[in-house]
């Protein structure tokens, strides 16, 4: 059964629905009726109407279908609620309750329970023991964190998929920040049936969703994922993956948090690296991924320009491209010849083009143009220590714009405070990432390069030229 119920249901009803303050059943209606356009139905013995909805006492009273069921009641009462669900025709459940394979030997009973009654009505279940989905495209909003709490990106084209509710909260926290629009979050838990090869696979499909991104602590199928993966990839879709449990002692906390089964770190990193994903080490890294590769970079080859208007900058960048396996760029003579008839006699001609401190903003156009025409080019970043005086920082922007078009990868950095970032939020929303920090700027191109060179690798595969 398609996953699609899980993101474009036309009826949802939650059991275990609240007005009380504090509670699940509460969040996850106030969510519900802020952006959904569906039909809501709460389902809760003690109330008559929530939130001036009819509150029924099962789901087997609601008189119209219902598509979708989310649950937070307790973990005993669980197989019996969603077996109630498949009697009444829903098509998926999304249980948020914990108390399942996580907890040990009772819990894991209970999860084969309830994986036994979603098999027989042939339910998808995404859970139990996760935190919700999110549609940011129809405003189905089944996460239980509030509004005034949670951060929900606007719609745009990354998806997320996370093992874990509580660091995909805050990396849909830290998206928003950062003005990232997002497809869908789904947050699955114990993956006791939906898993992290089915949404990969699903969103390798989905016309709204262009990068991937995933927090996974244990894969059940490897065989599966890595040709999820791959599938997603040949479709020209980016997939990151953070993975978790890398020591001995994390296996253990992966096991008792989400009862996965992590596996030897290096076995899995193999697997990915062989099915063309991005692996990255931390959160911080994820965004970083995430950053350079929504707006479609593709880059040719390794090899980095840099324009900038102050020497160290340029220095901290050449070291971290060098470090990363990515190479500064040998300029041709021609292009050499070029920026030193048009630049001032003090100003680096070489890789990195040190334009000076006095650099206004037509400066930077014609260097940054200049290393952009030469074939020994292939990404290009630009630093700009927008403090100068002489630099109109605005009018930079507008010359990113223009040069941005180009089919060579552009980077911008902006070390500094408010001033800084402040252009830096203008230049992503124009396409062109963009970082405080040369070096995270060098992990962006770099991360460019290697999905690069992961899809042509796939192409090639399957026959694509």
């Amino acid at each position: 059964m398609s996953l699609d119920v899980f993101f474009n249901a036309r009826s949802v009803a939650i059991i275990g629905a609240s007005e009380r303050p504090g509670s699940l059943g509460r969040a996850l209606m106030t969510n519900l009726l802020e952006k959904f356009k569906g039909r809501i139905y709460p389902i809760n013995v003690k109330y008559d109407r929530v939130f001036s909805l009819k509150c029924y006492k099962s789901i087997l009273d609601v008189p119209e279908d219902v598509d979708l069921a989310v649950i937070a009641i307790p973990a005993a009462s669980v197989p019996r609620v969603v077996d109630e669900c498949g009697r009444r025709g829903v098509k998926g459940v999304v249980v948020i309750s914990a108390g399942f394979r996580e907890i040990g030997p009772e819990g894991a009973k209970l999860e084969e329970e309830l994986v036994s009654v979603v098999r027989k009505h042939g339910i998808r279940l995404i859970g139990p023991n996760c935190l919700g989905v999110y549609d940011a495209h129809t405003g189905l909003d089944t996460i239980f964190n509030p509004s005034d709490r949670q951060g929900k990106p606007e719609p745009g084209n990354v998806a997320f998929i996370s093992q874990s509710g509580a660091l995909g909260a805050a990396l849909l926290d830290w998206l928003k920040e950062e003005g990232i629009g997002l497809s869908k979050f789904i947050s699955y838990g114990n993956a006791a049936d939906v898993d992290e090869a089915d949404l990969i696979s699903y969103l390798a499909e989905d016309p709204r969703t262009e990068i991937i991104a995933a927090y996974i602590e244990g894969v059940r199928d490897g065989r599966r994922f890595v040709e999820a993966v791959r599938k997603a990839i040949r479709a020209n879709k980016p997939v990151i993956v953070l993975k978790a449990g890398k020591s001995e002692k994390g296996m253990r906390a992966v096991a008792s948090h989400t009862g996965s089964l992590a596996g030897a770190y290096e076995v899995y990193k193999g697997a990915l690296k062989q099915s063309g994903a991005l692996i990255v080490d931390d959160l911080h890294e994820l965004l970083i991924a995430i950053k350079a590769l929504r707006y479609g970079a593709r880059s040719r080859g390794p090899n980095v320009a840099i324009v900038t208007n102050g020497g160290g900058a340029g220095v901290l960048a050449t070291d971290s491209i060098e470090s990363l396996g990515l190479r500064i760029a040998e300029l041709s003579k021609g292009t050499i010849e070029e920026l030193k008839s048009k630049l001032p006699p003090t100003a680096s001609p070489l890789n990195p083009v040190d334009i000076l401190g006095d650099a206004p903003a037509n400066r930077y156009e014609l260097a940054i143009n200049s290393v952009l025409r030469d074939e020994n080019v292939d990404m290009v970043m630009v630093i700009a220590l927008m403090q100068s005086p002489a630099l109109d920082a605005d009018e930079l922007i507008k010359i990113l714009e223009s040069v941005g078009r180009s089919e060579k990868p552009i980077v911008f950095v902006g070390p500094g405070g408010a001033y800084a970032s402040k252009r830096l939020v203008m230049a992503s929303r124009i396409g062109i990432p963009s970082f405080k920090d040369p070096v995270e700027a060098a992990k962006a191109l770099k991360y460019i390069y290697d999905y690069s060179v992961a899809y042509r690798k796939l192409s090639r595969k399957k026959g694509v030229k």
